[in-house]
């Protein structure tokens, strides 16, 4: 790395991730070319063609594997525990969709991985009001939540109350939500703070679940656009005697819904985190660890690598700390679609509109360059057949220059002497097997 990060539970402001249990890294313990997510979630013919439409359900994947022995479901969420402390991340918000099968026994799994991981990393259960979980019986969830903090990994605040977070929390009322925090206090001794995220924070759910809540968060939006122009939530929450959680993002792109958000490469997520900053954010929510269905995910992936963690991890440490890392190294990271975004794909499907949420932001067709360096530096980023020189400053920087269609190579030298360089391995084409509006991405690090 180019600079130091601040270590997973360092600090008393936290970083949470939001983990998504449908999408563990392998389903079936096979090679990445012939798993589950290569014959069905990738293409338009997988799961009896009923992603046709779409193109295919997602247009990302967990990083291939080959297949592992003994125990290979708690090694691979153990591998995602290392993954996300190594990044500086203090914990996983894990969505709990269900109270049975698949879904809740990933979610057991992960506690117990986070347990026996030895990395103090942490697991708060995330109850979403929108699924089956949320909708049960309070009886029956309470006693399932207490499954999940019997777990040494369930995340504690010094008061001794466990955490307990939602997605969705207006779905409830603030009184269901306090029977059941009640019920955990009287049935099975665990008393609770409470994280409401909310999809609406308008005044009235503010001034609603404050009195029940630790924090208060929001789901957030996807362009730096609306992230900048989001009203004052975290005034208003302090002003309310509430911590505030703030949502950070890389990006969405939904072709199962038709619809994705503009990110403008890395924008969207620098404008996330300087919006928690400027704010004074208690907490932040990385939204998501790892749900591709709306390509959202900072983890390690085939389309980005550990890029997006690596770039994430500078913010969060200056969040952390109050102050941007000293960069000591030379990193360089490329950023940029596969396509232009009016290029037609192949595969005949209904394509997406960049009205997710219903905000629109003017599509951009460009390769960004973000560059940590120790000393200045010049810069040389060839686009297809085109090639452009720059004078990059020490620290953090960021470049964009027009897209082209052909391979990506970024090299930066200091006094004649190459310090990084990058190839990227997502090429620009003129005519995409289905279209793919995602941004992908690279580094030197990892070359």
């Amino acid at each position: 790395m180019a600079f130091a990060i601040a270590k997973s539970n360092s600090s008393a402001k936290k970083v949470f991730a939001h983990y998504f249990p449908p999408y563990p890294i392998s389903f079936d313990n096979k090679p990445a070319a012939s798993d589950y997510y290569a014959r069905n979630y990738l293409t338009a013919t997988g799961e009896g063609g009923v992603h046709a439409l779409s193109g295919g359900l997602l247009r990302d994947r967990p990083e291939g594997r080959d297949p592992l022995p003994g125990d290979w479901q708690l090694a691979d969420m153990k591998s995602e525990v290392n993954a996300a402390a190594d990044a500086g991340i203090d914990g996983f918000n894990v969505d709990i969709l269900s109270l049975g099968g698949d879904n809740w026994n990933r979610t057991v799994l992960l506690m117990k991985a986070a347990e026996q991981s030895g990395r103090h990393f942490t697991i708060v259960p995330n109850l979403d009001a929108t699924a089956s979980a949320g909708k049960s019986d309070i009886n029956t969830v309470a006693a399932k939540l207490a499954e999940l903090y019997a777990y040494s990994s369930a995340y504690k605040l010094p008061t001794g109350e466990y955490v307990l977070s939602s997605f969705a929390a207006e779905r409830q009322s603030p009184a269901w939500w306090t029977q059941l925090k009640n019920t955990l206090s009287t049935r099975y001794g665990v008393k609770t703070a409470f994280i409401a995220i909310l999809l609406s924070p308008s005044d009235s759910n503010l001034k609603a679940f404050a009195p029940i809540s630790y924090a208060i968060g929001d789901w957030g939006t996807r362009t730096a656009q609306t992230v900048k122009d989001a009203p004052a939530y975290a005034a208003k929450v302090h002003a309310l005697g509430v911590k505030w959680m703030a949502p950070v993002a890389i990006q969405d792109e939904r072709p199962r819904s038709f619809l994705y958000a503009e990110a403008s490469n890395t924008e969207t997520l620098r404008a996330s985190w300087d919006r928690a900053e400027s704010d004074g954010a208690d907490l932040v929510q990385l939204v998501t660890w790892n749900d591709y269905s709306e390509g959202t995910s900072f983890a390690p992936s085939a389309g980005h690598g550990d890029s997006f963690l690596d770039i994430n991890a500078f913010y969060a440490t200056r969040f952390k700390t109050g102050a941007a890392p000293a960069v000591t190294g030379d990193a360089i990271y490329i950023t940029n679609r596969i396509q232009a975004f009016g290029a037609v794909p192949s595969t005949v499907q209904q394509l997406m509109a960049p009205t997710l949420s219903g905000t629109t932001v003017k599509p951009r067709d460009s390769v960004e360059v973000l560059t940590f360096l120790a000393k200045s530096a010049v810069v040389t980023v060839t686009i297809g057949n085109t090639t452009s020189t720059y004078t990059a400053p020490a620290g953090a920087s960021t470049k964009t220059f027009p897209i082209a269609i052909g391979g990506i190579s970024v090299v930066a030298e200091r006094a004649g002497t190459q310090v990084a360089k990058v190839v990227s391995t997502h090429p620009i084409v003129a005519k995409p097997l289905v279209q793919d509006l995602a941004y992908y991405a690279n580094s030197s690090r990892e070359q």
